[in-house]
C-alpha cells in the first residue's frame, strides 16, 4: 500500500473507517462537507491565479472572486451538508470569499518568488529498500535564492499553535519530497497561509528532525498492516463520516435517522435511553439531597463529639480517620519523593505494577514479542461492562 499523510492520519483518527475505505474497499459516495466544498473553490482560485502569473497574466481580485463565483454556482449541489445549522451557505460563502480578498491584499503583485508549480503531485520512499512509499499533493511549491517553500492553503475557522505545527508530518513529507527532487535546495521553508486570519505560520525541520518523522512513520506503517483490531474512535469526525451503518459507534444514529417521529419514540434503544437519563437525572438530585445532608450529620457529630447517631429505625456511624496525602503523579513534588525514595533504597517497597498501564502494552504490541507474551501467561481475558450517560452535542440534536 502507498501511504499518504492523509491515509495515515484517517487511520489515527479511526482505524474502523481506515479499514473499511482502505482494506476493506466498501465505496460510498461520501458527503462532501460544507467545508470541504469551500477548500476546494478557494484553491482551485489560488491555483488559477498563480499558474496564470507564470505566463505573465495577472488576475485582478475581481477577476478571482468572478471565477470563484462561477466554481460555486457549477459545483453546489443540494447534496453537500451543513452540519453547523446556526451557519448557512451564505455565511460559508462569504467565509471562502473573504479569504480570498485577504490573500490578494496581502500578496499582490505576487512577485515574492517564482512559483515552480501547484497541486504538484510527490512522490518519495522512508527507506532506501523503497518498501514504505508515501506520496501526496502540495499546493504550491515556489522558491527564490535557493530557498523552496511549500505553501499550504488552510480555509478552516481554527489557527492552530506554532508548536502543533512544528510537529506537522504532512509539509514535513513536502520536505523530504522537495529535498529530493531538487538537491540543489539550500533550505525548505514549510509556510501554511490561514486565510480567514489573514496570517501565515512558517516553519523548517533540520535534517534529524526528518530522520526521525521517516522512522516514526514507518514504525506507524508497521503498526498499521500488522494490526488484526480496528476500534472505532468516537470524534466530532464522524458527523461526517460515510460508514455510520457499519460503526457501532454510530449505527443508531443511522437507524433511527429517518423513523419519522412516531417510529422514533416507538424505537427501543431511544425508549431505554430515555428513561435512562430520566432516573440518572433523578439519582443526581437525590444524590445532592444526600451529600447535603451528610456533611449536617458530620458538622453535627463533630460538634456534640458523637460517633453514632440514633434515628427512628437506624442509626448513623460517623468515622473519621486521618491518612497523609502525597502530591499527584506529574508534579515537581511526587518526583522529588520519587528522588528521595529510590536514593535511600526504599522505592520498590512503595512502588506498585500498574495493571492498566500494562494491559494498553499488552494490546498495542509496544515491547518485543517475546515479552508480551511472557506477561500474557500471567493475564486472563474479562469482560468489563460500564455505561455512561452524556448529552448529545449541537451537531447530534435534530
Amino acid at each position: 500500500m502507498i501511504y499518504s499523510h492523509s491515509r495515515l492520519q484517517a487511520y489515527e483518527n479511526c482505524p474502523l473507517k481506515f479499514k473499511l475505505r482502505y482494506l476493506d474497499h466498501i465505496k460510498r459516495e461520501e458527503a462532501e462537507s460544507i467545508e470541504a466544498f469551500v477548500g476546494k473553490r478557494v484553491h482551485e482560485v489560488l491555483q488559477k491565479l498563480y499558474e496564470e502569473a507564470l505566463l505573465t497574466r495577472t488576475n485582478t481580485l475581481g477577476d478571482l472572486l468572478n471565477y470563484y463565483d462561477l466554481l460555486w454556482k457549477e459545483n453546489w449541489n443540494d447534496n453537500i451538508t451543513i452540519v453547523r445549522k446556526k451557519y448557512n451557505k451564505e455565511h460559508y460563502y462569504q467565509f471562502g470569499r473573504k479569504g480570498i480578498e485577504n490573500y490578494y491584499k496581502r500578496y499582490q503583485p505576487f512577485d515574492q518568488s517564482i512559483t515552480i508549480g501547484t497541486e504538484m503531485k510527490v512522490n518519495f520512499d522512508l527507506d532506501q529498500a523503497g518498501k514504505y512509499k508515501i506520496t501526496g499533493y502540495i499546493d504550491r511549491v515556489a522558491h527564490t535564492n535557493g530557498i523552496y517553500e511549500a505553501h499550504d492553503y488552510k480555509t478552516g475557522a481554527s489557527l492552530p499553535s506554532q508548536k502543533h505545527l512544528d510537529t506537522d508530518r504532512q509539509l514535513a513529507f513536502y520536505q523530504i519530497a522537495i529535498q529530493e527532487k531538487w538537491p540543489d535546495a539550500k533550505e525548505v521553508r514549510l509556510i501554511w497561509h490561514y486565510l480567514a486570519f489573514d496570517l501565515d505560520l512558517i516553519s523548517k525541520r533540520e535534517p534529524a528532525d526528518l530522520e526521525k518523522l521517516k522512522m516514526d512513520t514507518i514504525t506507524l506503517i508497521d503498526k498499521i498492516e500488522t494490526a488484526k483490531e480496528f476500534p472505532a474512535i468516537e470524534s466530532g469526525l464522524c458527523n461526517w463520516c460515510e460508514y455510520p451503518d457499519l460503526c457501532p459507534k454510530r449505527k443508531h444514529f443511522y437507524i433511527v435517522e429517518n423513523l419519522g417521529e412516531n417510529g422514533y419514540f416507538k424505537d427501543k434503544g431511544v425508549s431505554l435511553t430515555n428513561k435512562y437519563a430520566q432516573l440518572a437525572g433523578e439519582k443526581e438530585k437525590i444524590d445532592e439531597k444526600i451529600n447535603i445532608v451528610k456533611e449536617q450529620i458530620i458538622q453535627y457529630a463533630c460538634k456534640e463529639n458523637i460517633e453514632i447517631i440514633k434515628g427512628n429505625d437506624h442509626k448513623v456511624k460517623v468515622k473519621i480517620t486521618s491518612r497523609l496525602k502525597f502530591p499527584g503523579k506529574e508534579t515537581l513534588e511526587r518526583a522529588a519523593i520519587d528522588s528521595l525514595l529510590k536514593d535511600e533504597g526504599k522505592w520498590l517497597e512503595v512502588s506498585d505494577l500498574n495493571a492498566v498501564t500494562l494491559s494498553k502494552i499488552c494490546k498495542q504490541n509496544t515491547w518485543d514479542k517475546s515479552l508480551i507474551d511472557k506477561v500474557r501467561e500471567f493475564a486472563t481475558e474479562e469482560d468489563t461492562v460500564s455505561v455512561y450517560l452524556s448529552q448529545l452535542d449541537e451537531y447530534e440534536e435534530d
